[in-house]
């Protein structure tokens, strides 16, 4: 009931329609991969790249999307608190999330297709436009 209030709310907006599509291309790969993926999935991995939690099958293809939803929700909640002097850094901030966990999840498809996933590395990108978003707000919105 909560959520369904919350959604009637919050108009969606281009940005919030890009991020939640990359969310809903990384659901559409991990259905059309269903098959090929193992019934108990890798999701979280320590420091050297090993699998340390495993979920079901079904759980690991919509985890993450599942959490991108949540915090492309949570940052326009956010913004409604605390709103920004410059829209464009949390269009920014609404892309980043969908974005980066898209990506994510195409990592832990990746994984548990049997790709050798180096993690440390694989994750630079991530790490990478996390910089450039802090950097941009920064400029865009100082503090």
């Amino acid at each position: 009931m909560f959520l369904l209030a919350v959604v009637k709310r919050v108009s969606l907006r281009s940005t919030d329609l890009a991020a939640l599509g990359l969310l809903a291309a990384a659901t559409a790969a991990a259905l059309v991969l269903w098959p090929r993926l193992p019934g108990s999935m890798a999701v979280r991995f320590d420091a050297g790249g090993t699998p340390d939690t495993y979920v079901s099958r079904p759980v690991g293809m919509v985890l993450a999307p599942v959490i991108g939803i949540a915090g492309v929700g949570i940052t326009r909640l956010a913004e409604r608190s605390d709103p920004s002097s410059d829209s464009r850094v949390v269009r920014a901030t609404v892309l980043f999330v969908g974005g980066v966990v898209a990506y994510l999840q195409g990592l832990v498809l990746a994984y548990n297709l049997g790709h050798a996933v180096r993690l440390p590395f694989a994750l630079a990108p991530a790490g990478i436009a996390s910089v450039a978003l802090v950097g941009y707000a920064l400029v865009r919105d100082p503090p």
